[in-house]
């Protein structure tokens, strides 16, 4: 898993980033869109330095365009670098995005470092994905907030430091 430093300036730039307060469909209500900006604003930055062909169109469908495949950047907050145990999910009233590839971030909650869990094609996600109903109990005690499809970070697809992934 890639650490990545969070710069201010990122951290600006995920600031100006959407104007509204609440994704539709957000599991937090509003309280994650910092830390969801942040997350698509490094991906951007990433793909840019490796020479990806990028196109910034965010939709409910998805964020960015890198070569070609629209791609839907996922984050979630933490305290610590995520262990492969962790879940990368997505909201059941989200499964109808088009996409082609789900994105999985972490930032820490001081928005000081983010992890780059890894990637999925949306096919795939799905297919190996577990669901779990809003209410119910997964490790650690968290209480799931909403319905969602969960997949352990371990079955994610790493990425390469390669220029192309």
């Amino acid at each position: 898993m890639e650490t990545i430093n969070i710069s201010e300036e990122q951290i600006e730039r995920a600031k100006k980033l959407y104007s509204f307060k609440e994704l539709r469909g957000s599991i937090t209500k509003g309280e994650g869109n910092l830390r969801g900006a942040l997350g698509e604003i490094i991906v951007f930055d990433i793909f840019t330095a490796k020479g990806s062909e990028i196109n910034k169109k965010s939709t409910f469908d998805y964020d960015l365009i890198i070569d070609g495949y629209k791609i839907d950047v996922k984050t979630k907050a933490t305290n610590y670098k995520p262990i492969d145990s962790f879940n990368c999910s997505i909201p059941a009233a989200q499964k109808k995005q088009k996409c082609d590839y789900y994105f999985f971030t972490y930032i820490t909650y001081d928005y000081k470092q983010c992890y780059l869990a890894g990637y999925k094609s949306k096919e795939s996600f799905f297919k190996e994905s577990t669901f779990a109903k809003e209410g119910e109990i997964d490790f650690g005690n968290w209480k799931y907030k909403s319905d969602c499809y969960n997949l352990r970070m371990k079955n994610l697809n790493k990425f390469s430091k390669s220029v192309r992934n």
